[in-house]
């Protein structure tokens, strides 16, 4: 697999697709089974993270307020085929190519992958959903305001899940 430079002006976002299989990357590498819905929520984690430090977008699409907690809906198309099965293949582009997120260009990324991985990653997906639809949480605030999708402002200020990320 390859990484892909973040070559996207700040606040446009990056394709989510490469911030998954960043993910993807340490659990096959670590041999932790991780389903869609546990990729969805890291995902949300992460992005929720970096948003809080870095006070800009990750992604160039939103996280939507679905029943069970946050879906990146780009990242759900491409994994949707394993179900609630452990995925074993990284997301592809047009061509068949994988690519992942070029940490070393974006320490701050690195910092939020890492640290919600070697805190979260080994939680059930279950547990993330349940730790993403908390009261008060970004996911929370967008279904009380019955928005489409999840504010990045709030994504910046959601503190819900901090308590899981302390060692």
């Amino acid at each position: 697999m390859s990484e892909a430079n973040r070559d996207s002006l700040p606040g446009t976002g990056v394709d989510p697709k490469l911030i998954a299989n960043s993910i993807l990357r340490r659990a096959f590498k670590e041999k932790i089974a991780v389903s869609p819905m546990k990729l969805q929520k890291l995902m949300f984690f992460i992005t929720c993270l970096y948003q809080r430090n870095i006070g800009h977008r990750l992604l160039a699409e939103s996280f939507q307020p679905w029943r069970y907690g946050p879906v990146c809906g780009t990242v759900y198309g491409a994994f949707a085929s394993f179900g609630g099965n452990p995925i074993t293949a990284y997301a592809k582009d047009a061509i068949g190519n994988a690519y992942a997120a070029d940490e070393r260009s974006s320490p701050e990324l690195k910092q939020a992958l890492d640290m919600v991985w070697s805190h979260l990653g080994c939680l059930s997906a279950v547990m993330l959903s349940r730790i993403t639809v908390l009261p008060g949480s970004a996911w929370s605030k967008a279904v009380e305001r019955k928005n489409c999708f999840i504010s990045n402002a709030d994504m910046a200020e959601d503190h819900t899940f901090d308590a899981y990320l302390k060692a």
